[in-house]
């Protein structure tokens, strides 16, 4: 979204500039300049703050509101300048408005897309309110540049307003729809958890913040213990009731900062924000032990009949400098915490762990 506002805006500078060059002396032609280049200078600036990892949700509220506020700040000024019929019947000027609220939809961000379509909506009403409070506009229907600003028609206005509402409402359409899809493409369908894919963007996203700020990052691979035979003796139905249980118990202990996905087949993979090697073993281990005490509503009485899992842990920076590595570290693990008896958690160098390259 920086990026779009950094290429767009210095587009928008392209028009209003080559008209200053031909027209140095027309005050309005210098006003939309100056407003442009703020425009650009902002974009900048937010730029600037993303390459420094600053990133906050009042960013996206604060340039979406300057995006809408400048168009309305060049509408007064012509308005001032050039005369209301300037202000209230810019062409080219009040179409911006509409550019500023379609990037909105880019933030992905329903409150966002509300909030900057009621300030353009609140701002120009006003605009309107007050020129037609202020001013006679029938003088200015035979005035200077009637034939430039053509005649004040309330109901155009208002057509503008409902214009702008409507743009409002379709960038928040387009929220829910990507945030549904969205949704639909990083959830697993039968856990409600994380699936894989998702889990590796978040992953290398959370390692980069990791590395940058020199915290550590513990990853956890957990498997359900004899899945299959949950499946070939009761059925595929308390199958999925076992990893329903599973991904249920392992987000109910998590933090909201930390993550479960289910990674694939019977496995969860776990990540653990500025987890320690032994505190992420200890609150893996304590999962596992209300994982192992959770009843289990089975329509037989045939084994198995107690539900457990093993796990691998592995943390940054001790086990690996790549998310990758790990993942691999905390995976060899978990085959050693099955080979050795399986209903355990291994959170450091097993016996017959070899050292990945």
């Amino acid at each position: 979204m920086a990026w779009a506002r950094l290429v767009v805006t210095s587009l928008l500078l392209i028009t209003p500039a080559w008209k200053v060059l031909r027209e140095p002396d027309n005050p309005i032609y210098l006003l939309g300049f100056i407003v442009t280049a703020v425009a650009f200078a902002a974009a900048v600036t937010v730029r600037w703050l993303l390459r420094k990892g600053r990133y906050g949700t009042w960013i996206g509220f604060a340039s979406s509101a300057l995006d809408v506020s400048l168009v309305s700040l060049a509408l007064v000024l012509f308005t001032f300048i050039g005369g209301p019929l300037f202000g209230v019947n810019s062409k080219v000027t009040f179409e911006v408005y509409f550019l500023a609220l379609a990037a909105t939809a880019l933030r992905y961000d329903k409150r966002i897309c509300a909030a900057a379509g009621g300030l353009a909506i609140a701002q120009y009403a006003a605009l309107v309110l007050f020129v037609t409070w202020r001013y006679d506009l029938n003088v200015h229907f035979a005035g200077p540049g009637a034939d430039e600003t053509g005649r004040f028609v309330m109901v155009d206005q208002v057509t503008r307003l409902i214009l702008m509402g409507s743009a409002t409402l379709v960038a928040m359409l387009l929220v829910n729809r990507a945030t549904y899809l969205q949704n639909a493409a990083s959830t697993d369908p039968l856990t409600g958890k994380a699936n894989r894919a998702h889990f590796l963007r978040r992953a290398h996203s959370e390692f980069e913040r990791a590395r940058r700020h020199r915290r550590p990052l513990a990853i956890a691979i957990v498997d359900v213990d004899h899945f299959k035979l949950f499946n070939d003796v009761h059925g595929h139905g308390v199958g999925d009731t076992v990893l329903i249980t599973v991904a249920t118990l392992l987000g109910r202990n998590l933090r909201n900062a930390d993550m479960v996905a289910r990674y694939g087949g019977e496995e969860f993979a776990l990540l653990l924000a500025e987890a320690t090697l032994e505190s992420a073993r200890m609150k893996i281990d304590m999962i596992r032990r209300n994982v192992e005490a959770a009843p289990l509503d089975l329509p037989d009485g045939k084994e198995p009949s107690r539900l457990t899992f093993s796990a691998g842990v592995a943390v940054y920076p001790d086990d690996g400098d790549t998310i990758e590595l790990l993942i691999a570290t905390a995976d060899m693990r978990l085959l050693s915490a099955k080979r050795g008896g399986r209903n355990r958690v291994v959170a450091g160098p097993a016996t017959g762990e070899h050292k990945i390259p």
